[in-house]
């Protein structure tokens, strides 16, 4: 009456939406010329300037007309792969892939003596650096950060769940004619008889967390065609917190566990020496341009929310007159424990006191009990 299966489940994905181009961002060394000099028109740049421009591996257009005739723009817009427009937006770009890897096991008992159960645990792992959904929209889809370096998106789904246990059963009370108990016909088996109970139990690790800084113009307001929003990094602190995880308000994510990188606007002035030269201070600044870049990966797979616990059951009696005809009494009770859910934390770490809390997920319906009198005939 058993049956027993364990299989690996695995699937490849490509060509999925994905958010990776920037069609006209500036080279990642144009980095190095810092927040002045990539917003400073072009015609102003002197002398000095330009060498330290060429030293870093961004040389300059010898003039306006070098870019094209008739621009009058900063160094960042003439320094863009198409210097006559703005940011680019790339729609429907197709580049994502995905890996999904899992063990999945399963337990069924057929209807034996009253009984019958299920029970399926899988074991996962999703890994992409995509979208995961038709239009396009994903959780990661802003923290690309370096458009220079796909790579580093590549990451646990936002939406990977590596344990998941379901438990259904029904089983038959052992009461009324032909059962164990009160083994009688007439009103005994009509009042205990035919009584049935029902269950779905679903238990699963919480999602991972996405922690970033909303700051879409983080490298000055379109100066470089980054576009994206900043991770932050990581401090070596605990991530999750050890508060009570109950109430209607509740800190989830430890502060001190990220701190925000250095921002690309606040550098030391570029003004010029005495000689023209760029500020030292000012090149020391920008030298290291992935320094503005959080370390912190996309999707932190070892932090999580909170596991989603679930549990519905039903209570079902019939009672028969004759072969065709029955009244059937039944009821079902949706989160019969009444669990109450915490909604995902504020992972915004630019949200400031906010950041890392979290109140009841209005979402999860509190319990609910449904009764029902049907008719069969």
């Amino acid at each position: 009456n058993f049956a027993f299966s364990v299989g690996y489940v695995g699937h490849r994905a490509t060509r999925l939406h994905s958010n990776f181009e920037r069609l006209n961002a500036i080279p990642f060394n144009a980095l190095r010329l810092g927040n002045e000099l990539l917003n400073r028109p072009l015609a102003d740049v002197n002398a000095s300037e330009r060498a330290f421009a060429a030293s870093v591996g961004a040389p300059l257009p010898a003039n306006n007309n070098a870019v094209f005739p008739g621009f009058t723009g900063t160094v960042g817009q003439a320094l863009r792969r198409f210097p006559q427009y703005r940011t680019i937006n790339n729609q429907l770009e197709s580049q994502g892939q995905s890996w999904y890897n899992s063990l999945q096991v399963k337990l069924d008992r057929r209807f034996s003596n009253g009984i019958q159960f299920g029970a399926a645990y899988t074991f996962a792992k999703l890994i992409t650096d995509a979208s995961e959904d038709l239009l396009g929209a994903s959780p990661i889809g802003s923290l690309l950060q370096n458009p220079y370096d796909r790579e580093s998106l590549r990451t646990v789904s936002p939406n990977s769940i590596p344990h998941v246990f379901v438990f259904n059963y029904i089983l038959e009370l052992p009461f009324g004619k032909g059962r164990r108990f009160l083994d009688h016909g007439g009103f005994v088996d009509k009042v205990f008889g035919g009584w049935q109970l029902g269950g779905i139990h679903r238990y699963q690790s919480g999602l991972p967390l996405v922690i970033r800084i909303t700051r879409q113009d983080a490298f000055g307001p379109d100066t470089t065609g980054f576009v994206t929003d900043i991770r932050p990094n990581l401090t070596g602190q605990p991530i999750l917190t050890t508060d009570p995880r109950t109430g209607d308000r509740v800190r989830i994510i430890n502060p001190a566990a990220f701190v925000a990188p250095p921002s690309f606007t606040n550098g030391a002035p570029a003004q010029r020496l005495g000689d023209g030269s760029v500020n030292p201070a000012y090149i020391t600044f920008y030298s290291d341009p992935n320094r503005f870049f959080g370390n912190a990966p996309p999707v932190i797979d070892q932090a999580r929310d909170l596991p989603f616990l679930s549990e519905n059951m039903s209570l079902l009696k019939k009672i028969r007159f004759g072969e065709t005809v029955a009244l059937e009494f039944g009821a079902e009770a949706f989160n019969i424990f009444n669990r109450h859910r915490i909604a995902q934390p504020n992972s915004d770490l630019s949200a400031g006191g906010d950041f890392g809390f979290s109140g009841i997920d209005s979402g999860y319906r509190p319990r609910e009990i449904q009764a029902r009198v049907r008719f069969i005939f």
